[in-house]
């Protein structure tokens, strides 16, 4: 006879956010046998209850009502950036576990503030930066603490979407080096290390209006990390193709390169030439890591181990991120050890 199994822990969620991203995970949260949404939160009811109907959830308008409910032991907070702050600070007081998708805020000083609420309550945290969790990622991680690429010496990242969001939501988004290119400035510092400084140039190419916002809807930045390693991220909101997302790591004993270029892995050839689909949407591209990501998330608040990145490590990546985007508005070489170095003298006087 064999042994029963253990029974398997299901940690019981709120999703706080029906939005893009909201719509996004709850596809994949459908799938997941260790996460149960029982609350769905938003300011569009209609929403919530969209995306509350395909997770088997209450829908509701009140985060307060979500956060006070006992069985609810965390939070999948996936509100515009401009929120993140406010909700992850409530979520701490309300003791909940805390998954915040990226940016932790849209600025470094709120940014501040939610690590302290989230560090004073003491509960698990958790920041979306799921191409950490991506199997391309995390395999090339393993090889450079390896030690299979030496010194490492370059860095180059291509994010590039199919089409550009209207302009009234990129005129609210923090910039285009924070709410596209963050997640390409995280990786880099996985990847590579802590940047010492970055410029970058940038234009609105796909949407000229977003000129007189100040705004840009492609960038071009360059790195130079504390390793001596230099680096280059393209970000652009156009392509004809599809969803183009390409990571190389160069190092004095070769080269890694990520890109998933097809979807299916499925090249068509007939008397037009060769053919084959690309992903369009981020969702295709990182359903894997997505879904890895969140597991982790809970399995790791059930066990009580640490989760990552946590919330002072994306505060990390958030200033990377504002600063490339204040060399791309301003033109100039920012240090970034000095960009809102008061700020992170309120957590980190040791450091700085």
């Amino acid at each position: 006879m064999m042994p029963p199994t253990a029974p398997e822990l299901v940690l019981q969620c709120a999703l706080i956010g029906a939005g893009r991203m909201g719509q996004a995970h709850a596809s994949v949260l459908a799938g997941l046998r260790d996460v149960k949404i029982t609350w769905v939160v938003d300011v569009n009811e209609e929403s919530a209850r969209q995306v509350a109907a395909q997770l088997g959830a209450q829908a509701s308008t009140d985060l307060d009502a979500a956060l006070s409910q006992p069985d609810v032991q965390a939070v999948l907070i996936t509100t515009p950036a401009g929120t993140h702050a406010d909700t992850i600070e409530r979520s701490a007081r309300a003791g909940k576990a805390i998954f915040s998708e990226k940016p932790l805020a849209k600025t470094l000083e709120d940014g501040v503030r939610a690590v302290r609420a989230v560090e004073a309550a003491g509960v698990p945290n958790q920041v979306g930066f799921q191409r950490r969790y991506d199997p391309a990622c995390v395999s090339a991680k393993a090889r450079i603490e390896a030690g299979e690429l030496g010194r490492l010496e370059g860095f180059r990242a291509v994010g590039r979407d199919p089409q550009p969001p209207p302009t009234e939501y990129l005129v609210g988004a923090g910039g285009l080096l924070v709410d596209m290119g963050g997640h390409d400035l995280d990786l880099a510092r996985f990847l590579v290390g802590e940047v010492a400084e970055v410029r970058a140039i940038g234009g609105a190419l796909a949407k000229p209006e977003l000129a007189q916002h100040g705004e840009h809807d492609t960038a071009v930045a360059l790195l130079r990390f504390e390793n001596g390693a230099l680096g280059t991220l393209e970000v652009g909101l156009r392509t004809a193709y599809g969803y183009d997302i390409r990571t190389e790591v160069l190092g004095e004993k070769g080269r890694l390169h990520i890109e998933r270029d097809k979807q299916p892995d499925l090249s068509v050839y007939d008397a037009g030439g060769v053919h084959h689909d690309r992903p369009r949407h981020f969702s295709e591209r990182f359903g894997e890591a997505y879904a890895a990501e969140i597991s982790a998330f809970a399995r790791g608040v059930q066990a009580g181990r640490p989760l990552t990145p946590s919330v002072r490590e994306a505060l990390h990546s958030l200033r990377l991120a504002l600063a490339a985007q204040h060399a791309l508005v301003s033109g100039e070489t920012v240090q970034v050890q000095d960009f809102g170095r008061e700020l992170m003298r309120q957590i980190e006087p040791e450091r700085l």
